[in-house]
């Protein structure tokens, strides 16, 4: 009978595989063209353009900030987008109209998912996987 040993990752290795195994030499590669290169995004050429000079000993991108920091000064939609930049966007509360609480129905038929549901809404449970219940 084969011997089947028991690989790292939990498979199971024959020793006919095991023979079918060629170990490469040093230097050489058994897959000579390897992945495809990614192609090349529109965004990933434009940061290489933007880090091009522009003249005055200045990239693009330092005369595109520039260019907008000014506009920022007399437009608010440049100002909003500088300080969505430098300083995140603001969260925005999630919230029925004018500010109520916003109220869930949830429909169940079956009781042991409706104890389930009544533990992860009042705090007892904080997923809703599967238990030893088999829920």
């Amino acid at each position: 009978m084969e011997e089947i040993k028991l690989a790292k990752n939990g498979r199971h290795i024959s020793a006919k595989s095991l023979a079918n195994l060629i170990p490469c030499k040093k230097g050489e590669t058994h897959n000579p063209h390897g992945r495809p290169l990614k192609e090349k995004s529109v965004t990933e050429c434009l940061r290489r353009l933007m880090k091009t000079p522009a003249g005055k000993g200045k990239t693009k991108e330092q005369l595109l900030a520039e260019v907008w920091y000014e506009k920022a000064k007399t437009d608010t939609r440049y100002f909003e987008m500088l300080l969505d930049r430098l300083e995140g966007k603001v969260t925005q509360p999630i919230g029925g109209e004018g500010g109520k609480d916003l109220i869930f129905t949830v429909v169940v038929s079956n009781e042991q998912v409706k104890d389930m549901v009544g533990e992860v809404l009042s705090g007892k449970r904080s997923d809703a996987t599967r238990d030893d219940k088999g829920i």
